[in-house]
């Protein structure tokens, strides 16, 4: 290969950036264009995507990254929001290298940044992330069920799962309800998601967020929401991304009272059939923490195969550790800072 230099995502390269990231059999939701464009949007971030190119001009790996200014200065994140993997997608072990001693010298090693994270791809296991400038390491666990199959859909998916989600299932199934794809119930999906959230004790996403995706992104191409409906009225609903051949199970939510009748087994069956159907061959439940047994079992019991992945952190303003969870929330909200049991005040 010949001499790699290291460039900025600029409008000019936007198409040829595109192009690698729909090519890349590892590229996830995350890595696109249109995700920047979301990020930038709700978040407020700044980006500098890096790309690595060859003395043809063409792109040989990439390296999305998100920055966030505030009182302890700037955060540097591939990528944040929930989790989002970001991480070097290369062509070449010699690329992935190039990005990597590229990041080590000019991000997490810039004393100017005030913290760094790499997300490793769950979807790329042979890339060792292990000498990447970093001080802390913390764990996730990607769960994938492998949905593409060339026949008989519904009962190979079947045969996937453990018994009691299959009876989760058929006991949906006997419940009347209507399944249909309907994108217009962004209102449903976001007041029932704050709902769900504040039930448990959880942080719900921005609202910005449900009022911009669908307006970056194609509905029934690149986004679909799944409604169950009871005599008509909606009782769950799930937003899914759609990338490359991968499914992201993304936003789940359920009316408290309709538990019992399964809906959202019911949506996710049907989903999941719908897309073995169309062609994909993943579907990604997201990363779990260790500490998440209910939430990783229930994923686990849909067939999951597990895979998993690292934040890796580097600290260059120790002021950090000093900083209270609540200012971080505050100072930087969805942008990863670092794991909060490493604050001195935790």
């Amino acid at each position: 290969m010949s001499k790699l230099t290291c460039i900025k995502l600029t409008e000019a390269w936007n198409d040829r950036y595109d192009d690698f990231v729909s090519k890349h059999e590892s590229s996830m939701f995350f890595h696109t264009n249109k995700y920047k464009r979301l990020l930038n949007t709700i978040l407020g971030v700044e980006d500098n995507y890096l790309l690595a190119i060859d003395e043809n001009q063409v792109i040989q790996a990439i390296l999305p990254l998100m920055y966030k200014k505030g009182i302890l200065g700037t955060v540097v994140n591939s990528l944040p929001f929930y989790g989002s993997n970001g991480a070097i997608l290369s062509n070449s072990d010699l690329a992935f290298d190039f990005l990597k001693e590229y990041y080590d010298n000019n991000i997490a090693g810039n004393i100017e940044i005030a913290a760094s994270t790499v997300i490793s791809n769950p979807l790329i296991t042979n890339h060792n992330y292990e000498n990447i400038k970093h001080e802390i390491k913390d764990h996730r666990i990607g769960q994938f069920t492998k949905i593409g199959f060339s026949e008989n859909h519904e009962e190979q998916l079947m045969n996937l799962f453990h018994y009691k989600t299959r009876n989760m299932v058929r006991k949906s199934q006997k419940q009347n309800l209507e399944v249909v794809v309907d994108n217009s119930q962004i209102d449903f999906l976001f007041d029932t998601h704050k709902k769900n959230m504040a039930a448990i004790g959880g942080r719900a996403k921005i609202e910005i967020f449900f009022r911009t995706f669908s307006e970056i992104y194609k509905e029934n191409e690149d986004y679909k929401i799944y409604v169950a409906k009871d005599n008509g009225v909606p009782i769950a609903a799930l937003l899914l991304f759609y990338h490359n051949q991968t499914v992201e199970y993304y936003s789940p939510v359920i009316i408290e009272e309709h538990r019992e009748k399964q809906p959202l087994s019911l949506l996710i069956f049907e989903a999941m059939k719908n897309a073995s159907e169309g062609g994909y061959k993943l579907w990604n439940w997201g990363g779990t923490w260790a500490s998440q047994d209910g939430v990783y079992r229930f994923k686990k019991r849909w067939g999951t195969d597990d895979i998993n992945y690292y934040y890796y952190t580097q600290i260059n303003n120790k002021e950090i550790f000093n900083a209270s969870k609540e200012t971080l929330l505050k100072e930087y909200p969805d942008v990863f800072v670092l794991p909060f049991q490493h604050l001195i005040s935790n």
